[in-house]
């Protein structure tokens, strides 16, 4: 389950120069379309990408996903929510965010992250990179608040309609480290 802001129309969206994919993998020369982890099965093979460096950092661990971990955007601030930080630590080896063309890509407000992430069908060669040691530390950097809890707490943010509220009581890894911290403020 993510949770983002009210989203524009695809066709008022305008598209930006670039856009950013996160992988463990610090070496890819060209992204090829790939059909691992379809939000559509009529869409098919795609490269994923997102205009926010911040939150393309919440993948840099691919062995997470949404039995554990949930990604967001909370009044236009990323967050993840991680329920097995043992886990995460554990496959945490950092990895690259890659700077990509937009040029082939293209968003659907009603699929996946909508204006936050896009897709292409072609295949895209990076611009460039920016390496990171650890996941973890890229997020905070980049003004990702990271949330570390246990498995009831994640359980109940994973099936509460008021998740929201649960999220803004908690305290954010940035907090405890007093680094890069970004309040949620309410939406007027």
């Amino acid at each position: 389950m993510e949770n983002f802001e009210k989203q524009l129309p695809a066709e008022k969206k305008e598209k930006p120069p670039f856009l950013y994919h996160a992988s463990s993998n610090r070496n890819i020369e060209k992204f090829e379309p790939r059909a691992k982890n379809l939000r559509d099965s009529k869409e098919g093979p795609v490269v994923f990408a997102t205009p926010d460096l911040a939150l393309a950092t919440t993948f840099l661990v691919s062995e997470t996903n949404d039995s554990w971990t949930q990604i967001g955007k909370l009044n236009g601030v990323p967050y993840m929510v991680i329920g097995n930080k043992e886990d995460f630590i554990k496959y945490d080896k950092g990895g690259s965010v890659y700077k990509l063309p937009s040029k082939s890509f293209t968003f659907d407000p009603h699929k996946g992250m909508g204006e936050n992430e896009w897709v292409s069908r072609d295949s895209v060669t990076p611009l460039e990179k920016e390496d990171f040691k650890s996941a973890l530390e890229a997020m905070i950097e980049k003004g990702v608040q990271v949330f570390f809890v246990d498995k009831e707490t994640f359980h109940k943010i994973s099936h509460d309609k008021n998740f929201i509220k649960i999220i803004e009581g908690l305290e954010s890894e940035n907090k405890r480290r007093n680094k890069n911290v970004i309040e949620f403020k309410k939406e007027k």
